[in-house]
């Protein structure tokens, strides 16, 4: 007999393999809550003099990013995760593009969201700035603000979402202090602290900005724009993750399933597959134990040799391969169809 964890679909470990980036920690609790005046030149960080620290937040783009990170922080359930971290969120200030995400966050946290017209206001009226804004907008928003002199030391810490950016060329383009200025990458079950954050460089003058993510989820900190490249190859198999889902449903259906049991069936399974292989995940052997588990002779370890047979983590590891190569610069992470 098979054991239970593995019964449910052929394909569950390789999925659990290409998935399990997506899933994240949690943590929980209570402390205090200290308000400091927006016109100090305080930067947010996590002495042991400080009790709770104020998050006065600031977006320029709003698409899904942006979107999913400010609902993570304005979630008024997720104050608790934020004040175990000794954080507490003051404020939020976002640049009205993309105008039905920004206009959702100030309909969901009108005490909290305040929606400019400026990425000049965002950055006026906050401490902790994230720069969301499509690749080929971001030399000229940061041009402008550079020319304004909008960004001051002492005060402002900018966080790029965009992931072409260059944390050297950011340091350049805005004149801030280099341990001011981060890469962060995430997705947007952030939204709902789930999922596992990147951020390079190690914000080791700014603890607060980890402890924010973990709060959030979870963070691995890089130690170079290297490392955090590999690391982003997984989180660009969500796609991907989705296209197995999708194809299990489609086979189902042909099978005489109905789409609506095919995609509950497979959305409650691969929940619980992922959910199994993301406890312990810190031990580096934890999936390899999960493979050992399959019975010898049974369906899962049969249909994991034949898509290894078949070459289909091959095929991953080659569009890995492509993905880190344009973000590398290297190339434009094409590969050639393969002739059936």
């Amino acid at each position: 007999m098979l054991k239970s964890r593995f019964a449910c679909n052929p394909l569950s470990v390789f999925f659990a393999f290409v998935t399990i980036s997506f899933i994240a920690h949690a943590v929980a609790g209570f402390t205090q809550i200290k308000r400091i005046s927006h016109h100090q030149t305080h930067q947010l960080n996590m002495s042991s003099d400080d009790a709770t620290q104020p998050i006065r937040a600031g977006f320029i783009g709003c698409g899904t990013i942006a979107f999913s990170i400010a609902s993570g922080l304005a979630n008024p359930k997720h104050s608790a995760y934020l004040l175990e971290k000794s954080l507490c969120l003051e404020s939020i200030y976002v640049t009205r593009r993309s105008e039905s995400r920004s206009s959702q966050l100030k309909e969901s946290y009108p005490d909290k969201v305040t929606v400019c017209e400026t990425a000049e206001d965002v950055v006026k009226n906050s401490e902790l700035v994230f720069l969301c804004v499509l690749p080929q907008h971001v030399d000229g928003v940061l041009a402008e603000l550079k020319d304004k002199g909008v960004w001051k030391e002492g005060v402002h810490t900018l966080v790029s979402l965009v992931s072409t950016s260059n944390v050297e060329d950011l340091i350049q383009k805005t004149s801030l202090p280099k341990h001011n200025v981060y890469k962060m990458i995430c997705l947007p079950p952030i939204a709902n602290r789930e999922g596992c954050a990147l951020l390079t460089p190690p914000a080791k003058e700014h603890e607060y900005l980890k402890s924010m993510l973990d709060a959030l989820g979870g963070c691995v900190e890089c130690a170079n724009g290297d490392i955090m490249n590999a690391m982003m190859v997984p989180g660009c198999l969500m796609g991907p993750m989705y296209g197995i889902m999708r194809n299990n449903r489609d086979w189902l259906v042909k099978q005489g399933v109905s789409p609506e049991d095919a995609s509950y069936f497979l959305g409650r399974t691969y929940l619980s597959i992922v959910q199994d292989a993301e406890r312990n995940s810190r031990d580096p052997h934890r999936f390899d134990e999960l493979i050992k588990e399959q019975t010898p002779g049974g369906l899962n370890e049969q249909s994991l040799g034949n898509l290894e047979k078949q070459g289909v983590f091959d095929a991953y590891n080659n569009a890995m391969d492509a993905i880190k190569s344009r973000l590398n610069g290297k190339s434009d992470g094409s590969l050639p169809a393969i002739n059936k």
